[in-house]
């Protein structure tokens, strides 16, 4: 059995500024694309059976080319000590609704 602790006061640094400043590109893309994971799974529970609001979130991140990447930098970098996903929802929900 693995045993996996977290460090608290560690876990409440991993913020805007953390992600941006700290971690490598690959680090970035890997733990933003988890956010939208959550974000996506999160609208589909709430439309279920519609995965329309789902798609929108994944498609907002993943082909939404230049222009969103430049928009989350710069929302992300705006508001570095908040959390990551909290700001990815409040960019996303613009386009996709809440």
């Amino acid at each position: 059995m693995l045993i996996t602790s977290v460090n608290i006061s560690q876990a409440s640094q991993l913020n805007a500024g953390a992600v941006m400043n700290k971690m490598n590109a690959d680090e970035r893309f890997g733990y933003i694309s988890g956010v939208v994971e959550g974000l996506a799974y999160s609208r589909w529970q709430r439309d279920k059976p519609n995965s329309t609001g789902m798609r929108c979130v994944y498609d907002w991140y993943y082909k939404g080319g230049k222009d969103n990447a430049r928009k989350l930098d710069v929302w992300l970098n705006r508001h570095p000590d908040k959390p990551v996903g909290a700001l990815m929802h409040v960019l996303i929900k613009k386009d996709c609704g809440a």
